[in-house]
């Protein structure tokens, strides 16, 4: 799909990709460079057929909003064809793809390849005519519909790195010994930082994929283009795609010397979260507006009493989630009342602290639906009681906990992380992920042996 251009990234609705009508069928044209599209994986010489997205300029001259073309961007032979101009981009460090910047100098496309979604018809004078009175306002949203579906699509592949390089880190840091003194070599496991980093790692990212289940369980039989559907998926993106990035980070790092090969997997996975985060739209942007929509939904509620919790309550922790959800909200109301700039730019990290609050506590009602499984408990306590932790100064100035339940959280969540690691293999066997697949040296009981062994294969081919 050829939608983002220099000019206005991801915010396609903005684009200047022109479609003009000329009697049988569609002009396309760059007007200018920066309406240029950039980033479409189309480099490499081999045949293409592609989705365009441009504004549609009837034969009134009337700009009729961003519609889609398929059109031949490459013949048989990968070579671009009449009207297209194809220029592959520089190197990537992280991801290898073919992406490039494309233009296009009257691009002739069959008035057959309008993808209209039977929401208007052209007739021979190339006048525009909408189906009913919502189908223009629809026809934005289902042009770009798809985009729902690859931004839940990517965020579950970003899962599935964060739950294999959780995996490999921790399969592997579960038997690296650590020699600290002549008679002390505790397991790389039982290390605090690695521990506790990698096990609310874990915790998240299980949140996360119930989460993100739920939100495909809804997809499947939704509209596409319903504006609470769409919302759900750009909360999901944010959400899910960030803390994947963190997951695999911490991963990498914590496996020191043994996370920068690619042979051990969680190396690569870095490229994959990065390519993905500002794919389909970027994560930020995606949970701003989101947010500001969730504000918006929830004015009219108010928020709890104040009052103190005590997070080793599960109704407190709960009440605590949906505190901070619903005062962020209120709080968030007083830049939404008119559309001036700087009130719209000052929104933004209440949005943006709203979709992950918002999500948070989603996600924690998902998990208790599951938390008769001790393993699914465990995660529960150590992703809620981290959240809360996480944002203690927040509490603490809205007087939600003081300075001595602050402190007891501290406690909670240490026992809540102990809990969790003697239900962690339960998690990691539950990821069905296979050693012999994922060929990790670093998965393997004989280090030195592992690597011998890639070594060896390596020099035969």
């Amino acid at each position: 799909m050829l939608l983002t251009e220099y000019g206005c990234g991801s915010n396609i609705g903005f684009m200047q990709t022109t479609a003009t009508w000329d009697g049988n069928g569609f002009v396309l044209d760059t007007p200018n460079p920066r309406a240029r599209k950039f980033m479409p994986s189309v480099g490499i010489p081999v045949a293409r057929v592609c989705v365009i997205g441009a504004r549609f300029i009837d034969a009134a001259g009337v700009d009729q909003g961003v519609h889609l073309f398929t059109a031949r961007l490459r013949d048989a032979n990968g070579e671009p064809c009449a009207g297209v101009r194809i220029t592959q981009l520089d190197h990537q460090p992280l991801v290898i793809m073919d992406n490039s910047v494309i233009s296009f100098d009257g691009l002739r496309v069959e008035r057959s390849a309008w993808l209209s979604n039977d929401l208007a018809t052209i007739d021979e004078r190339g006048v525009l005519t909408w189906r009913d009175e919502t189908s223009r306002r629809r026809a934005f949203s289902s042009a770009i519909s798809q985009l729902t579906v690859g931004r839940l699509a990517l965020s579950s592949c970003l899962n599935a790195t964060a739950r294999a390089a959780l995996y490999i880190a921790l399969r592997y840091a579960a038997k690296r010994v650590v020699p600290l003194t002549l008679v002390d070599s505790p397991l790389m496991v039982d290390i605090p930082h690695v521990r506790d980093t990698l096990l609310i790692d874990l915790a998240g990212t299980v949140a996360r994929t119930v989460y993100g289940n739920a939100i495909k369980t809804s997809l499947a039989g939704s509209d596409l283009t319903d504006r609470d559907t769409v919302v759900s998926v750009m909360l999901a993106k944010h959400f899910i795609q960030l803390h994947a990035l963190e997951t695999v980070t911490h991963c990498r790092i914590k496996m020191g010397a043994q996370g920068m090969f690619s042979a051990n997997r969680v190396a690569d996975y870095l490229g994959v979260c990065h390519a993905a985060i500002t794919g389909e739209g970027d994560c930020h942007v995606l949970g701003s507006v989101a947010g500001r929509v969730l504000a918006k939904q929830l004015a009219g509620t108010l928020p709890h009493e104040v009052r103190l919790h005590d997070p080793d309550d599960p109704d407190d922790r709960a009440r605590l989630l949906s505190a901070r959800t619903l005062t962020i909200a209120h709080e968030a109301q007083r830049h939404l009342a008119t559309p001036a700039l700087a009130d719209r730019l000052a929104v933004i990290p209440d949005a943006l602290a709203l979709a992950e609050a918002y999500c948070t506590e989603a996600a924690s009602r998902l998990l208790d639906e599951h938390a008769d499984h001790p393993e699914i408990a465990a995660v529960r306590s150590v992703f809620a009681l981290h959240y809360i932790l996480e944002h203690a100064t927040w509490y603490l100035i809205h007087g939600l906990l003081d300075i001595a339940a602050i402190e007891a959280t501290k406690q909670q969540l240490r026992r809540a992380i102990d809990h969790l690691a003697d239900n962690l293999s339960a998690v990691l066997d539950a990821f069905e992920l296979d050693d012999e697949i994922l060929g990790a040296p670093a998965l393997s009981e004989d280090l030195p042996a592992a690597w011998d062994s890639r070594c060896e294969s390596s020099q035969r081919h």
